[in-house]
């Protein structure tokens, strides 16, 4: 396993210094959604490859476009620079956006849902998809009006990929919350949670359990999540077997303790949150290597999905308060 996370590590780091040769006026943290979205494959990337991928994004895209020009656009290029013919991968993730869009306000989680389902689905798949969807978000949402928002886009992807019909599936995550709040307070960490725990199978009350504990042993090793990004801990949870726990928390914290020390990524670049994140999806993806291909495949990107959607608020959240500190200064 040691072996596999170091060889993870490395490429990473590859392509992190890829990112931010592709986008010089982007931050650590852009390019670490970027590299992100490469955990798992293994091969790194070339500055040229993403260069190319980026202009194949910019071309296809309307000027405002959150697509090609909005915080999650970065992980657009990636997905392109995977993949052969760059351009048709280009034209079925604008397809998706587009009938998305029809069903959702426009946003950067919107970009990442696209995404997700180009990567998960074959073509003839696409519109059932999305109608799934769609139906997972509207039963999430009659459920728990007050805190099911566009940022629970890329976790309904999840659940509408697993084999589950939509009521079924919002039934299992209504369960497994009901279950959760015999442990946690906040609702919405709770449904983030649930959404990655409906996709596996077992009891609610002892996935309830096994996530608490799961907590407990990252927070051991000074690991600690916050807001949206407690959706790892369930996907942490839901896939590392229980007399494992410890060695594998033992591993995030060595692992992100090597990723410090990556330009970009210590306290003034990355931040220790987002790389702790990090070295969950590139520990898992080490020690899951030979399980279940879809449990295996379901964890890792939901944790790769909640590193880009975290990074994606810190960002926009970013811009909203330089905006309107120019403001406030102009006024």
């Amino acid at each position: 396993m040691l072996n596999k996370i170091n060889r993870s590590i490395a490429i990473f780091e590859e392509n992190f210094r890829a990112a931010k040769s592709a986008y010089v006026l982007n931050t650590s943290l852009e390019a670490s959604a970027c590299a992100s979205a490469f955990i798992g494959q293994e091969h790194s990337v070339t500055t040229e490859q993403l260069r190319e991928a980026k202009k194949i994004v910019r071309s296809n895209t309307r000027l405002f476009s959150t697509l090609g020009r909005g915080n999650a656009s970065q992980v657009v290029a990636a997905t392109l620079s995977m993949s052969p013919n760059p351009q048709a991968a280009m034209d079925s993730i604008k397809k998706i956006h587009k009938a998305l869009d029809k069903k959702f306000f426009n946003s950067d989680y919107l970009v990442l849902a696209a995404t997700m389902i180009y990567k998960n689905c074959p073509p003839q798949d696409y519109d059932r998809m999305i109608a799934r969807v769609r139906e997972i978000y509207t039963l999430l949402r009659r459920d728990h009006p007050m805190i099911t928002g566009r940022e629970d886009l890329a976790n309904c992807v999840l659940m509408a990929i697993s084999e589950y019909s939509p009521d079924q599936i919002a039934r299992r995550c209504e369960e497994d919350f009901q279950a959760l709040r015999g442990f946690y307070h906040l609702k919405n960490r709770i449904q983030y949670m649930a959404c990655i725990s409906s996709v596996f199978e077992g009891r609610s009350d002892d996935k309830a359990v096994c996530i608490f504990h799961t907590q407990k042993a990252l927070r051991d090793e000074k690991i600690r999540f916050y807001g949206d990004a407690f959706s790892v801990i369930a996907a942490v949870a839901m896939l590392v077997r229980e007399e494992d726990m410890a060695k594998v928390a033992e591993a995030i914290n060595d692992t992100s303790k090597k990723l410090r020390s990556i330009r970009g990524m210590g306290a003034m670049g990355t931040g220790k949150r987002i790389r702790d994140m990090i070295a969950c999806a590139i520990v898992l993806d080490a020690y899951a290597n030979d399980s279940n291909g879809r449990v295996r495949d379901t964890a890792i990107s939901a944790i790769i999905s909640a590193i880009i959607a975290v990074e994606v608020a810190i960002i926009s959240s970013a811009a909203a308060a330089s905006a309107a500190g120019a403001a406030s200064s102009g006024s």
